[in-house]
């Protein structure tokens, strides 16, 4: 039975009928959870009342819609790791939660069907049509795919088809649109960054793919012939009428560079580098280690926040817009399942801003919480698409 209920009335045992979200309009706690005295203690705790508590409002004002159990069950008082059950078995649950977003897939799949015949392989050396993939921005069909939480979940979500370059060229693209909006940087300079991001691999197309997919570590002849590919995007670009777009430009031949000038193919540092460059290093890195490639395995996102945080601090990336970055992407993974070093498959329920770490609170499917923070034995081992969170 759905009832509203006073912060300080919640009881364990009780499952959010809403999602918490901050002021800010993140997810904060998914609907679906099941409430024990660790959860609700951390929804009352100062630090979480500040993001949620809109202006004005106190914490013996602030209300949530809850499930609650039938008043025949005993409401029992768990320990800070276990909830007694959900009233339906975690796999319905689960299937409710992770469910894509039909609407956003379907503009995914569009985008990338007129991705696949724009960039061919096949007919690359003639040029690129430019004015088309304009027509992909300019209708607002890529924007529509640049939307927040959604955006980052419904990513995670969805499986890649094994046409790695294309999906991850749109994902750098989706990625540099929320960049653009994080920044607040104007209608057309988000176009041109989105542009910047869709392109910045086209180069790869001239590649031999025996290279490109090459299951092992490349020799050094086949690293060199890689690493040209920026230089080839570029050639490509301008004979397709897009040389004397400077900042889109420079975006694709530096989004390999590196603050400290070990990037490639210049080797040139932060000051030379345009924010075009620097703001798709961060992307290009996110997007190719959450994804499955012919050499690699996906990592979690917590674990490439790590990679990417000692980086910056390294110096090796743009410690402003990487911070926000992780920030960002961080607070949007709410609501996503992922798989455990131990095996158990849990989703993401909250995630603690004001924490140094960036590491979550999850619930597997039998119903126990990690606190992952805290909780050493356990590890994020990957993120899970939506296929493999439901599948048996």
């Amino acid at each position: 039975m759905k009832q509203l209920v006073l912060l300080k009335e919640l009881q364990a045992g009780m499952v959010l009928g809403q999602d918490v979200t901050s002021t800010d309009g993140r997810s904060v706690m998914t609907a679906g959870t099941v409430l024990n005295d660790f959860l609700i203690e951390l929804l009352s705790d100062p630090a979480s009342l500040g993001e949620i508590l809109p202006q004005g409002m106190t914490a013996d004002e602030f209300t949530l819609i809850v499930d609650i159990p039938d008043p025949d069950e005993n409401l029992r008082a768990p320990d800070a790791l276990s909830v007694p059950s959900a009233a339906e078995p975690p796999r319905a649950r689960k299937e409710k939660d992770a469910l894509l977003d039909p609407v956003y897939v379907e503009t995914y799949n569009a985008v990338l069907k007129e991705l696949r015949k724009l960039l061919d392989r096949r007919l690359v050396d003639k040029g690129i049509d430019i004015d088309a993939i304009g027509l992909l921005i300019a209708d607002r069909q890529l924007d529509k795919l640049c939307d927040g939480a959604r955006a980052v979940t419904q990513m995670h979500n969805m499986d890649r088809d094994g046409d790695y370059l294309l999906h991850h060229s749109l994902h750098v693209s989706i990625l540099a649109g929320l960049m653009g909006r994080w920044l607040h940087l104007g209608r057309e300079k988000k176009g041109r960054l989105i542009l910047a991001g869709l392109l910045h691999d086209v180069g790869k197309l001239r590649i031999p793919e025996q290279i490109l997919n090459k299951p092992g570590k490349l020799t050094d002849e086949e690293m060199e012939i890689m690493r040209c590919h920026p230089m080839y995007s570029v050639e490509l670009l301008t004979k397709s009428g897009l040389g004397a777009e400077e900042d889109i430009m420079m975006g694709i031949m530096q989004h390999h560079e590196r603050c400290d000038g070990s990037g490639y193919p210049s080797g040139i540092r932060k000051g030379n580098i345009l924010s075009f460059g620097r703001i798709l290093a961060i992307l290009d890195i996110y997007d190719a280690m959450t994804a499955n490639r012919a050499f690699a395995h996906r990592h979690s996102p917590f674990e490439i926040f790590d990679i990417l945080t000692a980086d910056m601090m390294a110096g090796k990336h743009d410690a402003e817009f990487g911070v926000l970055f992780v920030k960002k992407i961080c607070n949007d993974l709410t609501g996503s399942w992922v798989l455990l070093s131990n095996g158990e498959r849990a989703k993401i329920i909250y995630i603690d801003q004001s924490r140094t770490s960036s590491l979550p609170i999850v619930e597997t499917e039998s119903g126990k919480f990690y606190d992952l923070a805290h909780d050493s034995r356990i590890k994020i081992s990957e993120m899970l698409t939506y296929r493999e969170a439901v599948e048996d």
